[in-house]
């Protein structure tokens, strides 16, 4: 009964005005009311927009911050590569200078290897008279299967001082073309081109041989009865002495091979004077 009869408490409402005063003179002003639920809508709102826009001014100062400093590492690389850049520019120009005054020097050194090749090439040709003072030439034949020195003269004098073919008609079959120099004692035999003594043999007509092999196709022979001055397997050079004449050994018989055929020494001898 007692709780029957208890008073029951009633909830009440709560209302909130809000009030915008103008500033005008006449003083008038406007207020409009919320309800509760409508009001707490509103804190909530406003709460939670001023909570957002914190987060959101915290979040672009990180941001910027964050940007700021890979800004700064991005230009300090930059500034890093620009320097690499400059080293391997630089580089790269001493690399082509250098390229260039090594290509420069290849090709003068290739220049100057043909240059020597050639010159190596003609000193190996037998073009040099083979005797280094005056001597006489009879181009003659030499029979291999004889003992004994023949000359056989292309022209021989007729009573009147004129030149006639005396002997038009020589079989040369099985002969060597010959070239027969006579010269003075203190005179030299010469090697007539660069080569190697291929061998340094007896000789039945003349004494001794020498023969050169100069590694172009020639092969020049030189016959004399004096004493050889050089051996088999020496290198010799244009000019090089390889007999000295004295008064026994003032004939030489000089002959060449062409590929392994011989062929007239008068045709290759250069006689200056």
């Amino acid at each position: 009964m007692a709780d029957i009869n208890k008073p029951k408490k009633h909830r009440h409402k709560r209302h909130y005005t809000f009030m915008i005063i103008s500033g005008d003179s006449d003083g008038s002003s406007g207020s409009f009311h919320l309800g509760h639920v409508a009001a707490q809508v509103l804190a909530f709102s406003l709460f939670a927009i001023v909570v957002a826009a914190i987060c959101f001014f915290i979040h672009s100062a990180i941001t910027v911050s964050s940007l700021k400093k890979y800004t700064a590492q991005q230009d300090l690389k930059i500034a890093e590569l620009d320097e690499i850049n400059k080293t391997l520019t630089q580089e790269n120009s001493e690399l082509e200078n250098e390229v260039s005054q090594l290509s420069q020097a290849l090709n003068q050194k290739v220049e100057a290897e043909a240059q020597s090749a050639a010159e190596e090439e003609q000193l190996s040709i037998p073009s040099l008279l083979p005797i280094s003072g005056t001597a006489s030439m009879e181009n003659s034949y030499d029979d291999p299967n004889s003992t004994e020195i023949e000359l056989k003269a292309e022209n021989a004098d007729d009573e009147d001082g004129e030149e006639e073919n005396s002997e038009a008609e020589i079989d040369t079959t099985g002969l060597d073309p010959i070239l027969i120099l006579t010269t003075e004692a203190n005179s030299t035999i010469v090697a007539s081109g660069a080569g190697t003594v291929a061998s340094v043999t007896a000789d039945v007509k003349y004494g001794n041989c020498i023969t050169i092999d100069h590694g172009n196709g020639y092969v020049t022979i030189y016959r004399n009865a004096g004493e050889s001055l050089v051996h088999e397997g020496d290198t010799v050079s244009k000019g090089t002495t390889l007999f000295v004449v004295g008064e026994n050994n003032t004939k030489l018989g000089y002959q060449i091979k062409k590929d392994g055929a011989f062929i007239n020494p008068e045709d290759m001898v250069e006689i200056n004077g």
